[in-house]
C-alpha cells in the first residue's frame, strides 16, 4: 500500500509540474505578447511623426491615435474613433501636412 501513495506522490507531483510549466509559457507568452505590441505602437507612431514632418519641437505634433485603434488586437467598439480623422488619413496619405479641429458638439452629429 505504502507503494501506491508513493507512486500516486509522484504523479501528482509531476501533473503540478507539468501544470506550473504549462502556467508559466503562457505568462511568459503574455509578456512578450504586450512587449510586442509596445515595440509595433513604438513605430507606429514614429512613423506617423514622419508622415507628418515633425523635425523640431516647434512643428506642431502630431495625432497619434491611441494604442486601441492602432492596434486592434483587443475589440473595441468602432464609435471611438474621432471625427475627421478619415480627412487627416487622406492627407497624409498625399503626403501632405494636416491638422484636424473638432469640438465636442462634432462627436453627436457624427454619430
Amino acid at each position: 500500500m505504502e507503494v501506491f501513495y508513493t507512486v500516486l506522490a509522484v504523479i501528482f507531483a509531476g501533473l503540478m509540474m507539468v501544470g506550473l510549466f504549462v502556467l508559466g509559457m503562457l505568462f511568459a507568452i503574455r509578456v512578450l505578447t504586450d512587449a510586442q505590441d509596445d515595440a509595433k505602437y513604438d513605430r507606429l507612431r514614429e512613423e506617423y511623426y514622419k508622415l507628418a514632418g515633425f523635425k523640431q519641437l516647434g512643428d506642431p505634433m502630431p495625432y497619434v491615435p491611441p494604442r486601441s485603434v492602432v492596434l486592434p488586437k483587443r475589440k473595441t467598439p468602432r464609435n471611438k474613433i474621432l471625427p475627421g480623422m478619415n480627412t487627416l488619413d487622406r492627407l497624409m496619405k498625399e503626403g501632405k501636412r494636416g491638422t484636424v479641429m473638432w469640438r465636442a458638439g462634432d462627436r453627436q452629429k457624427a454619430v
